[in-house]
């Protein structure tokens, strides 16, 4: 059993990505991760509603929805930017359009019943300010059939803050249980 981890953090070893590291140190099987920042995704061209559908974009998008599909749990990482995900995650999910537009990728099919999880981190009052941001995780996993099992939101408000925390250290933990 693969778990994937997909971190649309900017930073390297940011508070996001060690929470994720935490949840995965339970799992018990292959571990992999897509930092998002190390990958060229092109932003969409919303040709949904074209007769020919999307023109193909020559970028790393489609290689790494491929091991999305191939994965068997998946964890989006992210932390809370502006009271949103982080551009890298906007536009590696805005690009499922085009995924899902491929036939050959069956995409919607592959990534139905697909347990996912959801780690977001941020600062000032994140218990509360993102939780529009684990709606619309909720509402792209529900359209998409996928099985959003939990989430955990993390609160550190500069590099290195969640080391300090070792109470949300031990709940993330917890989150693949």
């Amino acid at each position: 059993m693969t778990l994937l981890i997909i971190s649309g953090s900017s930073r390297k070893n940011g508070n996001t990505e060690t929470l994720a590291k935490e949840a995965a140190s339970q799992y018990n099987g292959e571990v992999k991760w897509i930092h998002l920042r190390e990958k060229n995704i092109q932003q969409i061209v919303d040709e949904r509603h074209e007769e020919a559908g999307f023109t193909p974009v020559d970028d790393d998008h489609l290689e790494l929805v491929e091991q999305m599909l191939q994965a068997d749990v998946l964890l989006f990482a992210t932390p809370v930017y502006w009271y949103g995900m982080s551009g890298y995650m906007k536009t590696f999910i805005d690009r499922w359009s085009q995924a899902m537009r491929d036939e050959d990728l069956d995409f919607k099919n592959r990534i139905k019943n697909k347990p996912s999880y959801l780690i977001i981190c941020g600062g000032n009052e994140i218990s509360i300010k993102g939780i529009p941001l684990v709606l619309q995780f909720r509402h792209t996993f529900e359209f998409l059939s996928m099985d959003f099992k939990k989430y955990f939101i993390g609160e550190a408000r500069r590099p290195g803050d969640i080391l300090n925390e070792p109470h949300q250290l031990a709940q993330a933990k917890l989150l693949l249980e």
